[in-house]
């Protein structure tokens, strides 16, 4: 049986972020097998302090797993897709899995416990392309967070109807290709597809307010194909865990 944690049941975290600063530290390293498993990483984010919730990408290739800290390696209630979707990012929100797909542009629906499939729902038509999913709770209601590809992220209430788009600015300049996402302590975080850094956003006022550069991260992984995509926070341990696509290992980061 696998148990969640609340900060993945829409509640926020109790503890209070600092402005962020650019600065982080690397803290423990989990390798993968890369080569007998492969995971091209499109969605990444903690069920509990333990498990992640990873979703894969790729046509025909693309599914969805949990996978424990303590043997990485072991996928759980692994779920396929059909080889005509794409997948890409991954959320739990109110005890359901979603996963979003690219050009298909469909929202897949799981079970939360054993990731048995439920439905689909369709993106709203707004909504470009499905990239990256998180959610966040704004006065006491869950707001979903989605990605495009573009600078904007889109917001939404709980049944996916629109409710308005931010365009992200980097001082002045547009965020375009914005990707995989994650959402703590009042703050958005999000991968620049093909960049080497993790941007921290203020969402509400549609602006970075701080870079991490991890170029000698995505160096160390050496893989061509495989950008750096992945941002999963653990409440507990109020650190996160990143990697990229089709890397061989997972990296433990103090966000500062």
């Amino acid at each position: 049986m696998i148990t969640s944690a609340n900060s993945q049941l829409g509640i926020e975290g109790k503890f209070l972020q600092n402005k962020p600063t650019g600065s982080y530290q690397y803290l423990k390293r989990i390798y993968r097998d890369n080569t007998n498993n492969p995971q091209y990483t499109q969605g990444f984010t903690f069920l509990n302090e333990d498990t992640i919730l990873e979703s894969a990408g790729l046509y025909k290739k693309s599914g969805i797993h949990y996978f424990n800290l303590k043997n990485v390696n072991k996928l759980q209630n692994r779920q396929n897709l059909d080889d005509k979707y794409f997948g890409e990012g991954c959320d739990i929100i109110n005890n359901k899995v979603y996963q979003l797909t690219w050009l298909e542009r469909k929202i897949m629906v799981y079970e939360k416990e054993d990731l048995q499939y439920i439905g689909q729902i369709d993106l709203h038509p707004s909504i470009k392309e499905g990239w990256g999913l998180t959610h966040r709770v704004q006065n006491g209601e869950t707001q979903i967070l989605i990605s495009d590809g573009t600078s904007k992220i889109h917001i939404l209430n709980e049944d996916f109807e629109l409710l308005k788009s931010i365009q992200i600015l980097h001082v002045t300049i547009p965020t375009e290709y914005l990707n995989e996402l994650e959402y703590a302590n009042g703050i958005l975080y999000a991968n620049q597809y093909g960049k080497t850094h993790i941007y921290a956003i203020d969402l509400d006022k549609g602006k970075v307010l701080a870079k991490y550069n991890f170029a000698n991260l995505v160096n160390e992984a050496n893989r061509p194909d495989g950008c750096l995509n992945g941002i999963a926070f653990n409440q507990k341990t109020q650190t996160f865990w990143i990697t990229g696509k089709n890397w061989p290992f997972i990296q433990e980061v103090k966000l500062n």
